[in-house]
């Protein structure tokens, strides 16, 4: 599972000031669970089972379901079904984290499994898709030093 950063506007959020304290615990749970699109199961029971392991006991499916909904309220997720299956995505989840991974794990709204661009065509999967570190970047190229 990838690490997730959290950017400090987090803090001064609008949607995510409006949640109870339980809902946004989810929600931060939430995201270190996606994958890197922003997608997941979005059937309660998997949820429970991802997100609380160790609360099983005491956090109830009926839980999930008022948290889910309350932040497709808050516009902070939508839920979507395809072939009959409930998938959840994260809203604006590209503003905020990198996409490391070349396909999705769950299919987008529209069934596919690439991300789709902002034209509504699908991407090509690619090796060079992330952009590269410039801290981490190697300067000699070639044999070159590059100056």
């Amino acid at each position: 599972m990838p690490n997730r950063l959290f950017k400090e506007s987090i803090c001064t959020s609008q949607n995510l000031n409006e949640l109870s304290p339980e809902e946004e615990v989810f929600f931060y749970r939430l995201i270190v669970n996606c994958d890197d699109y922003g997608r997941m199961d979005a059937r309660p029971a998997i949820l429970r089972a991802r997100l609380f392991p160790l609360r099983v006991d005491s956090i109830q499916e009926v839980h999930i379901s008022k948290w889910l909904q309350a932040l497709s309220n808050h516009n902070l997720l939508y839920i979507y079904e395809v072939k009959g299956q409930s998938y959840l995505q994260v809203k604006t989840w590209e503003n905020h984290q990198q996409i490391r991974a070349k396909r999705s794990k769950y299919p987008d709204p529209n069934g596919n499994m690439l991300a789709d661009d902002s034209t509504g065509n699908q991407k090509k999967s690619s090796a060079n898709y992330s952009p590269r570190n410039p801290i981490q970047s190697n300067p000699i190229q070639s044999n070159k030093v590059i100056k």
